[in-house]
């Protein structure tokens, strides 16, 4: 029998069978906790080793196959980003964090428009949709996700949709090169609280992870300690390097060429990339000698005005 106990056990529906009958446990957990010997990994072959560094520090001994540190998509840097992993902190959006539509329905605007902002970023710069899925902790800030998309890019040729948008618990068990991930809650830290949830959430990519929540909320809750301690020493405002492109030609231990754009919140990067997709769109247009281009929907406006983007001197 092969099993994972650190992940989500099943889903079981009817709460009599789940809560007294124990049937949320999976057989595998069972015979664990019976004592029954295993056999555990002790090295992993899915994602660069800093990745793994979000999730290892669950299992007694995980390592990393040579070829993870060895085959060149692993050593390279992910082009028009400074970081291969990040946590961005979202603030609110008019005054508004996590909603309730409905009991236990929990949206997240501010969060559901970065992400799909990000994403439009990565395809501009040619990052191919099928290697980029978008994750969230709640069905309603999927649909939430899914409804921007579609108003923002999804008929749009040049940037189409990603290869999914689901919820952490449906994907586990796949694997994608970029995630972007996004954590809704504003107020409590809701069901990530439980840690295989959230070993589920940082074991999905490959080369990419890029997780939109609010740091001063989860980084202060004690299951998820050793994840967000590595998350919060990075800076925790987006950086971009809109000058490369992918396949990024830079390897990760180099530094970038020129300074990146530091984004401060969801209403700069949405401005951000209207004003990057139409200047490309244009340029491509005059280039073929087209007069006039389609334009990107105007992208969502705060009741303040979006900070300058700024160019950072150095890297952390």
């Amino acid at each position: 029998m092969i099993g994972d106990h650190h992940q989500l056990p099943p889903v079981v529906k009817n709460m009599a069978f789940q809560k007294f009958s124990n049937m949320e446990q999976s057989l595998f957990t069972r015979l664990v906790r019976l004592g029954v010997p295993t056999v555990d990994l002790d090295a992993q072959g899915r994602a660069r080793a800093s990745l793994a560094n979000l999730y290892n520090w669950r299992y007694k001994k995980l390592g990393s196959l040579p070829h993870v540190l060895e085959r060149p998509e692993f050593r390279m840097a992910n082009a028009g980003l400074l970081y291969e992993f990040q946590l961005i902190d979202v603030g609110d959006f008019n005054g508004v964090g996590e909603s309730e539509p409905t009991p236990y329905y929990y949206q997240n605007l501010a969060e559901a428009e970065y992400v799909v902002a990000t994403f439009m970023y990565m395809r501009m710069i040619g990052y191919p949709a099928e290697d980029i899925s978008i994750l969230t902790t709640y069905n309603g800030q999927k649909h939430l996700i899914r409804d921007v998309i579609k108003q923002r890019c999804g008929d749009n040729p040049l940037i189409g949709q990603p290869h999914k948008v689901t919820t952490v618990d449906r994907y586990q068990g796949q694997q994608n090169n970029f995630i972007l991930l996004s954590l809704v809650r504003t107020k409590a830290v809701g069901h990530l609280r439980d840690v295989r949830r959230l070993i589920v959430a940082m074991s999905r990519a490959r080369l990419g992870l890029y997780i939109f929540a609010r740091s001063s909320l989860f980084s202060n809750c004690f299951e998820l300690t050793p994840a967000f301690n590595i998350l919060t020493a990075r800076p925790q405002v987006l950086h971009l390097l809109p000058n490369e492109c992918h396949p990024c030609k830079r390897k990760l231990s180099e530094r970038p060429k020129d300074d990146p754009i530091t984004v401060s919140d969801m209403p700069q990067m949405a401005q951000f990339v209207y004003d990057f997709y139409n200047a490309r769109v244009d340029e491509l247009m005059r280039h073929r000698g087209f007069i006039r281009a389609n334009r990107l929907q105007a992208p969502p406006k705060g009741n303040k005005k979006p900070a300058a983007l700024k160019k950072e001197d150095g890297n952390d």
